[in-house]
Order: C-alpha cells, then sequence, then structure tokens
C-alpha cells in the first residue's frame, strides 16, 4: 500500500512539474532609473509575470539603447526598448554601430514619442544652446538615446569640443544639477521624465529650446528625428511650450525569437487590462503597431508580430 501511495505520489508530482517547467524565461534589455524605459521595463516584466503561464520576464537594468541593440544582436537579451535612431544604425552598420551592420533585429511595437529635454537652472545663465560651450553637462549614459541625440546635435550646433561632457543616467543626472556637479543635461524620454518631474518639483528649472534651423538639420541628417513640442505645464512653473526634436520608441526583438513567445507577449500586452496598468506605470504607454517607422528603418516586423496584428485587424 506504501507504495503504490509512494508511486501515486511521484506520479502527481511529474504531472505537475511542466507546469512550471513549461514557463519560458526571457529578458527585457530596459534602461536607468528615471526615465521611461526603465518604468516601462518594470511595468511590462510585473504584468506578464502576474499573467502569463507560458513566459516569466525579467527586466535589465542597462544603458539604454545602444546597449540594448548590441545586447539584442549577442542574443544577450530576448527583447529590448530601443529607439528608432539606434535600431536603424544598428540595421545598417552606421554611427554608434559603424562597419556592424545586423540584420537579426524585428519590430514588435511602437511605443510613444520620446522629446529631447536641455534642463538647466537658472542660476548657470544658460539660456541657449550655445551657452552650453565650456559648461560641464552630462549627455546621458554611453549608448543611450539622449547621448546619441547630443552627438548629433553638437557638430550642427557648433558645439564639437566645446562642452565638457559628462555620461550620466537621468537620475545622476538630475541628482548632479541639483548639487552643482553640472549645469546641464540631456534627457530623451516620453513625457513627463520622472527625473525632471522630481526635480522641478523642488526647483525652479530651465528646458532649452532647440532652434528650428537646428531642428531642421537634425530631421535631414535623419528623417527619424522629428519636430516635437514639450506642452507648457508637463513641469512645475515650466509655462512656456518648448521647441525640440522626439524619436519613436519601439520594442524589438531578435529574428530568432520563437513565435509563440512573441505571440504570448502581444496577448498579453493588447487587452484593457494591461492598457490600464501600463498607463498608471507611465502614461504615455501607448503600444501599435508601427508599421510606418518600421519600414522607414528597413528593420522587419516579426513574423508572429505581423501574423497576430492581421489577425486583429491592426494590419490590412
Amino acid at each position: 500500500m506504501r507504495q503504490i501511495l509512494a508511486l501515486s505520489v511521484l506520479a502527481a508530482t511529474l504531472a505537475f512539474q511542466p507546469a512550471f517547467g513549461a514557463q519560458k524565461e526571457v529578458v527585457l534589455g530596459a534602461d536607468n532609473p528615471g526615465g521611461s524605459y526603465y518604468l516601462y521595463g518594470g511595468g511590462i516584466s510585473t504584468w506578464i509575470n502576474e499573467h502569463s503561464k507560458s513566459l516569466r520576464m525579467t527586466s535589465q537594468t542597462t544603458r539604454g539603447s545602444v546597449e540594448n541593440a548590441r545586447l539584442l544582436t549577442n542574443s544577450r537579451l530576448d527583447f529590448g526598448l530601443v529607439n528608432a535612431i539606434a535600431t536603424y544604425q544598428q540595421r545598417h552598420g552606421v554611427g554608434q554601430f559603424k562597419g556592424r551592420p545586423s540584420e537579426k533585429l524585428r519590430g514588435i511595437a511602437a511605443l510613444d514619442s520620446a522629446p529631447l529635454h536641455i534642463v538647466t537652472y537658472p542660476s548657470t545663465g544658460i539660456k541657449t544652446l550655445a551657452d552650453l560651450a565650456n559648461k560641464r553637462v552630462s549627455i546621458g549614459a554611453p549608448g543611450s538615446g539622449s547621448a546619441t541625440t547630443a552627438n548629433y546635435l553638437f557638430p550642427l550646433a557648433g558645439l564639437t569640443g566645446k562642452v565638457r561632457v559628462q555620461n550620466l543616467g537621468f537620475s545622476e543626472s538630475a541628482s548632479n544639477l541639483r548639487d552643482g556637479n553640472v549645469e546641464a543635461f540631456f534627457a530623451a524620454s516620453a513625457l513627463p521624465l520622472p527625473a525632471v518631474v522630481d526635480l522641478s518639483s523642488t526647483h525652479q528649472i530651465v528646458l532649452l529650446d532647440i532652434p528650428q534651423n537646428l531642428v531642421q538639420a537634425l530631421h535631414k541628417e535623419s528623417p527619424f528625428y522629428q519636430p516635437s513640442e514639450i506642452p507648457a505645464g508637463t513641469y512645475s512653473k515650466v509655462n512656456n511650450p518648448v521647441h525640440t526634436v522626439a524619436v519613436s520608441s519601439l520594442l524589438i526583438t531578435r529574428d530568432d525569437t520563437p513565435d509563440e513567445v512573441v505571440t504570448e507577449l502581444l496577448n498579453q500586452i493588447y487587452t484593457p487590462e494591461a492598457l490600464s496598468y501600463m498607463r498608471s506605470v507611465y502614461k504615455a504607454w501607448d503600444p501599435r503597431p508601427g508599421e510606418a517607422i518600421f519600414k522607414d528603418i528597413e528593420v522587419p516586423l516579426h513574423p508572429a508580430a505581423l501574423k497576430f496584428y492581421k489577425e486583429k485587424g491592426l494590419i490590412k
């Protein structure tokens, strides 16, 4: 009898194990604290882990878009939050990926538009881009969308070699501005950017405009830079609209990511409940197929994503 009971328990145990073993472990590359990608990563992974029976997701803190693209092509990430510029550069082997093109990247969704913030204090006397000359400026972590944009912008603005550049993440940049260790910082993120919200709640801040001629020059340099505006009132006591540029934020994967993994991810994030939850995490969350964006940067949608969107009537 005991032997029969033991065998019954063993059989039950073995029958139960696949429920755990069936969960596919995946890693999502996010960003450093203080930006939208960091919040998106935490939100997506929390939602997936609470609702999916077949996926378990870890959100990995990284230095942002460029690093996420690199880690994806090196198969060290399964999914990544990457802006359109870094995605394009990786695909074509230009910019920070010069000579190292990759055809591995595949689109999942477009998520939001991320305007560039150039933040300072009134006490620094910085009122225009030209005033950044000889100033200590954090342009964002190496490989971030902010740093990429700064590296495009400085030559066009005549600031190459004239800015005392530091490479700090969003929260570090805000803290260092608060402590007087830098006089301005760059941060590209969907609105409102948490690090800037926190800073403006305790200090009067200034957001610099990018002149129209430089906006046009950036767009000519890369069509994925689009004119953008940070509306008045987005941040405390910033009562004027700020003219800047923005790029699209994308969720991407690799060409060898299994179809069932991509389908399950999309099934989880494209529900009214998930949309409500993610907007409570960060209100700019707005997932969509992004067909035109992925076409422009010549990165195809993952086949499972394309099938999902067609079945949902989101792509004809």
